[in-house]
């Protein structure tokens, strides 16, 4: 069974799907079947360093593809080109998109939904954005043999508003790299040393736009530093779209009060940094799935995030849940971990156990037994 699977966003992205396609291909491989073969193809022209497997093998072997990205989606999505990617590519049994949207194909394709955040949360989705996933998501879905959800949030929520039969959806929940464990203490004193920090710390990890709620979490943080000073923030993400009210306020509340923004760290010093913090802090508005508070669990973190959606359903009992609508709840659940270290250490062992249940290896078996069910019955 030869699986043709787009690899195009892990080499565009450096963290949400870009990071789910390069973990899945490397657990893909490591699987090592015999009967199957994991074919990748790009519209990129070349394969950066960056786009290494998970478990350090080196450079994963991408058919690039003459037509360059922007071209390929115009082509595919919005002209509506029936050239099957197969066709192009190279023959397959299965096709998996892993980015919502599937090319033309003649085999029958598999596709990835992370989330449906520009229909559930539409004011905070870049209008472009939401415009095109409005308009192509639905037909991938309709085309589409198997359907992955990355959550039951998710899968419910492609009911809801796509009218999509559960029996059409597999629920695979991502899985944590093993490089996030808890760090030995000498790491984290390098990590801190290097990046000019001090404890105690909270941490939010994640790309910088409205849905991640930041402004709510630096309220939150302003009402915490008037009882605890000694306290700092710690936001690690790049700017994302519809970010430059959130910029500026981070840039003004780090004139006043111990916040400090680290856009773009080496990834090798995330398992220090979760461990050396107080909490991992995360009240997003709405996620499909949320990695890094099962990243944060398996560094042996707190987690503090929000009552809604994927991320309770994610977290469970191992982690704090507030309402993010409530900066007062989320500033009394980050007091409560620094005063009460027999709380956070609980939360610390069950959020250990919790990420235990989340792993790349049972990620990857269970597309293997979509793909060959999809590859049986043909679509």
């Amino acid at each position: 069974m030869r699986v043709l699977l787009d690899y195009t966003s892990a080499l565009n992205q450096r963290g949400g799907v870009g990071r789910y396609t390069r973990s899945l291909t490397a657990a893909l491989q490591r699987c090592r079947y015999p009967d199957v073969e994991i074919a990748l193809w790009s519209a990129r022209r070349s394969v950066p360093s960056s786009a290494c497997t998970s478990d350090g093998a080196g450079e994963p072997r991408v058919r690039v593809l003459p037509v360059p990205e922007r071209w390929m989606t115009v082509g595919w999505q919005r002209l509506r080109i029936p050239l099957p990617v197969d066709w192009v590519a190279g023959g397959a049994d299965v096709i998996h998109a892993p980015d919502f949207v599937a090319p033309p194909h003649r085999a029958p394709a598999v596709v990835t939904v992370h989330d449906l955040s520009y229909l559930v949360t539409p004011d905070y989705a870049y209008p472009n954005l939401r415009r095109y996933l409005s308009a192509a998501v639905p037909r991938s879905l309709k085309r589409a043999a198997g359907i992955v959800a990355v959550s039951r949030s998710t899968a419910d929520d492609l009911s809801e508003f796509y009218g999509i039969d559960p029996s059409r959806i597999t629920v695979v929940h991502n899985g944590v790299d093993p490089a996030f464990r808890p760090a030995p203490d000498d790491a984290i004193h390098r990590a801190l040393a290097q990046l000019e920090l001090r404890q105690p710390y909270f941490v939010i990890v994640g790309t910088i736009e409205p849905r991640k709620n930041h402004l709510g979490l630096l309220r939150a943080f302003e009402a915490l530093s008037a009882t605890r000073p000694d306290a700092s923030l710690v936001i690690v993400g790049r700017p994302g779209w519809m970010s430059e009210g959130i910029m500026a306020e981070i840039d003004a509340v780090m004139r006043r009060l111990p916040v400090r923004h680290l856009p773009d760290i080496e990834d090798s010093l995330l398992p220090a940094l979760y461990t050396g913090s107080v909490a991992l802090v995360y009240p997003s508005w709405y996620e499909g799935f949320g990695l890094p508070v099962v990243e944060a669990m398996a560094c042996g973190t707190a987690v503090v995030t929000s009552d809604r959606g994927s991320l309770a359903e994610v977290a469970g009992d191992a982690a704090l849940l507030v309402p993010p609508d409530s900066p007062e709840a989320i500033a009394d659940a980050m007091r409560m971990l620094l005063d009460d270290p027999v709380r956070r250490r609980d939360l610390v062992e069950s959020g250990l156990r919790r990420a235990r249940r989340f792993t790349w290896e049972a990620a990857a078996l269970s597309h293997l037994n979509l793909y060959r069910s999809v590859a049986a019955t043909g679509g």
